[in-house]
């Protein structure tokens, strides 16, 4: 009798030979089948993933994080398996002047951010909450005080209210997008984004790509975009460069 391994090859195979896509495989309907939409070769993403790996494992240190403040939970040095270490390392690889996180949260990943920013750096982060409002905030108000850091209430969803930041949208190097997950405002945010006359594409490092509500999002990128989930948060994390779609 043919192993299930050979019964699964020989079943997949035609698929591998003949893909139907874009739509669905006949009937295998499986996300574990589907696959991403042509995107430019990332040469770029992967020279920038390995030379952050390597500062993650040797160069970056957040240990002063979870000693100075209690509310920062044990596991968030983990890693692999969460993504606080790798958006630090790709924060002092990159060395942008200007960084924009959507999503504050707790404010944990701006503080990840922060440490290694450039001196002459800084992170904008946008959110429909006041970090002050938030249960088990990471943030404190000192956190503010060298003007580093900034927090908008801005929905960056809603055109109007992306066009009123355009001018610091363009001038971002990074972007962090850690929002809603309810695919709406990724698609509105990457067509907005689109629009703008960036000086050279930016790196957008999206959390929890895995997520049953962001697949088909991040499988229909067209950007050169690169699957960093074995190097950072389990629930997915992945890294996208404006440009070429």
């Amino acid at each position: 009798m043919a192993s299930l391994l050979d019964r699964i090859a020989r079943r997949i195979s035609p698929i591998r030979v003949q893909p139907k896509f874009p739509g669905a495989i006949d009937s295998y309907p499986s996300t574990l089948l589907s696959i991403d939409q042509h995107a430019p070769p990332p040469r770029r993403l992967i020279d920038l993933t390995f030379k952050a790996v390597y500062a993650a494992m040797d160069e970056v240190n957040l240990d002063h994080l979870r000693r100075e403040r209690a509310s920062v939970p044990e596991w968030f040095s983990i890693w692999p398996g969460e993504h606080y270490l790798l958006l630090a390392a790709l924060v002092k690889v990159m060395q942008p002047r200007v960084a924009i996180e959507i999503g504050t949260d707790s404010g944990l990943s701006a503080l990840c951010m922060k440490q290694y920013l450039p001196a002459d750096g800084r992170i904008v982060t946008f959110d429909l909450i006041p970090w002050q409002q938030v249960d088990g905030k990471d943030l404190v108000e000192s956190d503010f005080a060298d003007g580093r850091l900034e927090q908008r209430l801005v929905d960056l969803g809603d055109p109007a209210k992306f066009e009123a930041n355009r001018e610091l949208i363009a001038s971002a190097e990074l972007f962090f997008i850690d929002g809603p997950k309810n695919v709406t405002f990724e698609e509105s945010l990457m067509r907005q984004l689109a629009t703008v006359n960036f000086a050279k594409p930016p790196i957008l490092m999206f959390d929890d790509t895995r997520l049953p509500s962001m697949l088909k999002f991040w499988r229909e990128l067209t950007y050169p975009k690169l699957d960093l989930t074995s190097f950072g948060h389990w629930s997915g994390t992945g890294l996208v460069e404006l440009a070429g779609a």
